[in-house]
């Protein structure tokens, strides 16, 4: 008789404390949003010295969101947060990323409470709420690169066309960037936009290159760095480049054609699993519990969950062929 009263007080707790940090994250979040001025004309006036008067009227609302920023960006971890964030091209600060992610899984949890109403989904929740915005980012990160790998070669000829009509190769990344598609536009963009503040050709490159991850425009990056040195015919080298980048990317198309039945049974090996003991569990709730019991039956679940990772890993492993 004791379980069912402790139970109909722990849900209702649990559940309003989550939604208070869930609604209090997402407030200091939106409050972080609001309170940024990403104008231009702000930007120039405040690098200039002006707008004091302004400043000092916003300084309350911002400054706790600045000491904030301040903190974590002396973490080691921020860097490589704000390179993915870049990546992913998400224009957000690393401490709002950090509210968004804290505040993710604590909505999922409350979510898993209001449908299952059992305690024991909070574990579950919560590491769900948490890998479910990693793997959002991962996927963004991963399309963008994507897209700009294949974005390369047309952009390579349309500079080598550029540079043969006479700019020079900044001209020419300036020229191209107005005329090709998105993420090469806005990457472009940024590179100009860092040798007009004052960065060489070859490190505005390399950034680009740190951001996008690319193998293949590391190796453009390598020619531009030994023609600078040595020079030689710049736009028949890029024209080079650009007809084996078509090739490799053909060749590649062509594995992921043969192997697409093994990554679709990888990916329904690994979820079919989880999917059928969520279904169970939302049918028959003390039936799945059972499972979960302390004593020697504990092991099923455990077991089951580590084969079907493995399984999942090593059909994944069998299937990535490099190209």
């Amino acid at each position: 008789m004791d379980s069912p009263v402790s139970l109909d007080l722990v849900l209702p707790i649990g559940a309003a404390l989550l939604a208070g940090l869930a609604i209090l994250t997402l407030m200091f979040a939106a409050r972080s949003l609001a309170a940024r001025d990403t104008s231009v004309d702000s930007r120039i006036t405040a690098y200039l010295g002006g707008g004091h008067a302004e400043r000092s009227i916003t300084l309350n609302d911002q400054q706790i969101a600045e000491r904030l920023n301040e903190v974590i960006k002396r973490q080691s971890f921020a860097a490589r947060i704000e390179q993915d964030l870049a990546a992913a091209s998400l224009p957000l600060t690393v401490p709002e990323y950090l509210l968004i992610r804290i505040a993710t899984p604590l909505i999922v949890t409350l979510l898993a409470l209001l449908i299952w109403r059992q305690v024991p989904v909070v574990p579950a929740a919560l590491i769900a709420g948490h890998l479910a915005l990693s793997f959002w980012m991962r996927v963004r990160r991963q399309r963008r690169k994507q897209e700009f790998s294949d974005q390369l070669p047309e952009t390579l000829d349309l500079i080598t066309a550029s540079m043969r009509g006479g700019f020079s190769l900044v001209q020419s990344l300036a020229n191209v960037a107005s005329d090709v598609q998105e993420p090469m536009r806005t990457e472009l963009r940024r590179v100009f936009q860092e040798v007009q503040l004052g960065l060489s050709v070859t490190q505005a490159l390399d950034n680009l290159v740190q951001r996008m991850e690319s193998t293949d425009f590391d190796l453009v990056v390598t020619a531009i760095k030994i023609h600078a040195r040595v020079g030689g015919n710049l736009g028949q080298i890029l024209e080079n480049i650009s007809t084996t980048m078509r090739e490799r990317a053909k060749l590649r198309r062509e594995v992921r054609v043969i192997t697409s039945m093994q990554r679709i049974s990888s990916y329904i090996i690994g979820a079919l699993p989880f999917a059928l003991a969520l279904i169970i569990f939302t049918i028959n709730p003390t039936y799945m519990m059972r499972l979960f019991q302390p004593g020697l039956i504990l092991c099923i679940p455990i077991g089951a969950f580590i084969s079907s990772v493995v399984g999942f890993l090593i059909i994944r492993k069998i299937v990535d062929v490099r190209v």
